[in-house]
């Protein structure tokens, strides 16, 4: 993505389902939107050909951009005629209550290079980005909705991403989650859930990390409730879990490499 200039990774513009032009409406801000899903560009075009419905952007889980409607045309994606008239919206893959960081890095630069480009100001929620929940009774953007690590992730890293565009410099490092702590843990960020093991043999451990000593294990098929919590350590994400007996084990969901993959041990269902 040329964030500069506001070329997408790939374009799939729409022949169908947004409305040429802007009705004589003046670009105002931006709406963050969810897939509900996690899709891709290519995805998303297939859906939105066949109905009443588009977006401006999509945001898939690997950071990759795609562009659907043209910026000086009105995407039906708001639910609001005006709303869409006076705004570009922006869709983000989502994987159940979760979001990549390769999501939510590209779709904050996004965000952050479309205020600049159309000097719509620095990106502020409720001034000008607004959740497709502020023009109608929906759940959208999931977990990019206000009050939650990744909303307050999104925002913090679209206003370092303007603010070093304008000031044409780089934004430094991309901000973790609220409740990171130095040792590598994290919380709050929807990681809980019940999930499913993908292997044979999985070890259950009384530690986060390979020199935790095993102490039962799970076979394919098992299922495992796991905290909102995971540590990343020897290479690999722990998720912790409390026992029948009571005590604390850890189980290795993948390997940390910053989303989920279709070889990991353990899979949400």
């Amino acid at each position: 993505m040329d964030f500069d200039k506001l070329q997408a990774d790939v374009n799939m513009l729409l022949t169908r389902h947004f409305t040429k032009g802007r009705s004589g409406h003046k670009l105002k801000f931006t709406v963050v939107h969810y897939n509900a899903g996690d899709l891709t560009v290519e995805q998303c075009y297939n859906i939105w050909q066949s109905c009443e419905a588009s977006a401006h952007y999509q945001v898939e889980s690997g950071g990759r951009i795609g562009q659907l409607v043209n910026d000086s045309d009105t995407a039906w994606h708001a639910r609001d005629w005006d709303a869409n008239c006076e705004s570009i919206g922006i869709e983000h893959a989502n994987q159940g209550d979760s979001i990549t960081d390769a999501c939510l890095e590209s779709g904050a630069h996004l965000l952050a290079a479309i205020h600049k480009y159309y000097g719509l100001g620095r990106p502020e929620w409720g001034v000008n980005v607004f959740p497709h929940s502020h023009f109608a009774a929906t759940q959208c953007p999931g977990p990019l909705r206000e009050g939650t690590t990744y909303h307050n992730r999104y925002m913090a890293r679209a206003q370092q991403w303007y603010d070093a565009m304008e000031a044409g410099t780089e934004p430094g490092d991309a901000p973790t989650g609220e409740t990171t702590q130095p040792s590598g843990e994290h919380s709050g960020q929807g990681f809980g859930g019940r999930y499913r093991c993908t292997v044979n043999y999985l070890r259950v451990r009384d530690a986060p990390g390979l020199s935790g000593t095993e102490v039962a294990h799970y076979s394919a098929g098992e299922a495992v409730t796991l905290d909102d919590w995971y540590k990343i350590a020897d290479g690999y994400v722990w998720g912790r879990y409390t026992g029948y007996s009571g005590k604390v084990r850890y189980v290795a969901v993948g390997k940390a490499t910053g989303k989920p993959e279709a070889d990991d041990y353990l899979v949400r269902v």
